[in-house]
């Protein structure tokens, strides 16, 4: 992520949107996986206006990536100046004009909620992408466990403070 030099600002009024927002309503069907989620359309309604009543805008453009890759930026900027960026760089499913749009409103859609910090679609803690890929066997971490590096897991021991020891 990419920021202005002070985001104080900017993060004040974040803080107050973050306050104010429901989550995007779920009204759209998905029939291939027989499943609702938020669109774009739902993930603005839910922001739109108290990003403006506090000062804050979005700006999301695009460009073609390497390897059949879009690339959707995400800025959020304050009306001080302050700004943050994302960007998300996507697969091209196909590459025709329906392939590009699908990936740009995609994007569109988890850049702006990410930014903002709006809950949209259900949290399936990533089970629907790991079945894909032959990994739904994997052992869920335990809560006082983190990766340390490929499948090796190490407890986690809280230090005061807020630090945290890898054993």
């Amino acid at each position: 992520m990419k920021k202005s030099e002070s985001i104080c600002e900017l993060a004040k009024a974040l803080a107050k949107v973050q306050a104010s927002l429901v989550p995007a309503k779920r009204d759209s069907t998905n029939p291939y996986f027989n499943s609702t989620y938020a669109d774009l359309s739902s993930v603005w309604e839910s922001c739109r206006e108290t990003l403006s009543k506090n000062g804050l805008c979005i700006i999301q453009g695009n460009s073609v990536g390497a390897e059949k890759t879009l690339i959707v930026e995400t800025i959020l900027i304050h009306e001080s100046g302050q700004w943050v960026q994302s960007e998300l760089c996507l697969p091209l499913s196909k590459a025709d004009p329906q392939g590009v749009g699908s990936a740009m409103t995609y994007g569109r859609r988890y850049g702006l909620a990410a930014i903002v910090g709006i809950v949209a679609d259900a949290d399936d803690d990533g089970n629907a992408a790991s079945a894909k890929h032959g990994n739904a066997n994997v052992r869920p971490m335990r809560p006082n466990e983190r990766p340390v590096n490929g499948n090796h897991r190490s407890p986690v021991n809280p230090l005061p403070h807020g630090s945290i020891s890898v054993s």
